[in-house]
């Protein structure tokens, strides 16, 4: 129970910060794949990604997600990203498995690839702690598993650079840890 008060405080600041304030949508240009698509932003979820440090890509990973009547508040969009986390690791993860088998990689280089494999299994593997860390309001479990998981993903891009090689996947690793860290900034 004592771990709903903070929940609560944040949810009651929030509520009372928006309702006195009429916000209109916003109309964005979001990137999906090569595409760019123009949105009309739901002003709730401007107001929850502009808290991040990284609110484009807090956009860009929430609306794909959001259904027409969805609810939007820190939690439900922190659930969203989660799965916006889950899919793009898949990716990361079927990006890293392919590109270890395609070419004749020299042995550091295969070890870098692996390093990286693991980690993203280990992140997908956390997703289940990370929801139930939500549901439970333990801030103290979802701290932890974010911050495993963001070194996962430096640890990862630290391999190729110990390698002396220049990583073929850092686009996607820089990706997935900014939507991590974001994570810390929707809950509390």
């Amino acid at each position: 129970m004592k771990h709903l008060i903070p929940i609560q405080v944040f949810f009651l600041f929030f509520m009372f910060t928006t309702s006195s304030i009429a916000l209109a949508p916003s109309s964005y240009d979001v990137r999906q794949g090569d595409q760019t698509l123009p949105v009309v932003i739901n002003p709730k979820l401007q107001r929850i990604c502009d808290q991040t440090d990284n609110p484009v890509e807090c956009l860009i990973t929430t609306v794909p997600f959001l259904r027409e009547k969805a609810t939007i508040n820190p939690v439900s969009i922190l659930e969203i990203e989660v799965e916006a986390i889950d899919i793009k690791t898949k990716e990361a993860l079927d990006k890293a498995s392919k590109l270890l088998l395609s070419s004749s990689n020299s042995k550091p280089i295969a070890n870098c690839f692996n390093i990286c494999i693991n980690n993203y299994k280990s992140i997908l593997e956390s997703k289940h702690r990370i929801l139930d860390a939500i549901s439970l309001g333990d801030d103290k479990q979802l701290r932890v598993e974010l911050s495993s998981n963001v070194d996962k993903i430096y640890h990862c891009e630290d391999a190729f650079e110990e390698a002396n090689v220049k990583s073929p996947i850092t686009e996607v690793n820089s990706l997935l840890g900014k939507m991590i860290t974001n994570k810390f900034n929707h809950y509390y």
